[in-house]
C-alpha cells in the first residue's frame, strides 16, 4: 500500500510546487529535495522504486524523457550515498549545504544529459529557486518526512 500511495503522491509535488509558484510563493526545486531524501533518509532496499517515482514526477514538468529523469535525479543520488556514514544526517547544516548543491547540481547536471542525448531540458540555474532551497527546503523536508508517503520509506536508524 505505501508504494501506490507514493506513485499517487511524489510526483504531485511537482504540480503542487509550480502551483505555490504561480500564487507567489518562492519555488523549491522538489527534485533537489527529493534527492536529499533520497541520499540521506530513505530505506537503501527501497531507492530504486523511489527513484522511479521521483523521475515520474520530474517527467511531468521538464521537458526531457524519464530515462533522462532518472539519470538526472540518480546520478546526485548514488554520489551522496557513501556520505550517509559520514555526517549525521539529523544536522541542519548538511541538510541545508546538501540541498544547495542539489539545487545547483540537478539543473546542470540536467543540461548537460540533455545536450549529450540530443533532448530538450527546461532546466535553467535560477539564484532564487537556489536560494529558497537552500533556507526553506530543509524545513519543509522535515514535515514531509513526518508524513505520508515519506514517512514510509524512512530508514530506521538504530
Amino acid at each position: 500500500m505505501r508504494w501506490v500511495l507514493y506513485f499517487l503522491l511524489v510526483p504531485q509535488l511537482y504540480l503542487l510546487a509550480g502551483f505555490l509558484r504561480e500564487a507567489g510563493a518562492p519555488l523549491l526545486d522538489v527534485g533537489a529535495l527529493l534527492c536529499v531524501f533520497l541520499a540521506l533518509f530513505a530505506e537503501p532496499r527501497a531507492l530504486p522504486g523511489l527513484l522511479l517515482g521521483a523521475a515520474v514526477g520530474r517527467a511531468l514538468v521538464d521537458e526531457g524523457s524519464l530515462p533522462i529523469q532518472l539519470l538526472v535525479l540518480g546520478v546526485p543520488i548514488a554520489a551522496l550515498l557513501p556520505l550517509r556514514a559520514i555526517f549525521d544526517r539529523q544536522q541542519l547544516w548538511w541538510q541545508i549545504v546538501v540541498a544547495v548543491m542539489l539545487a545547483i547540481a540537478v539543473p546542470r547536471w540536467s543540461y548537460l544529459c540533455g545536450q549529450w542525448f540530443g533532448e530538450p531540458t527546461g532546466s535553467a540555474l535560477d539564484t532564487s529557486v537556489i536560494a529558497a532551497t537552500g533556507l526553506v527546503g530543509p524545513v519543509v523536508l522535515f514535515v514531509l518526512r513526518k508524513l505520508p508517503p515519506l514517512r514510509a520509506f524512512r530508514e530506521r536508524v538504530a
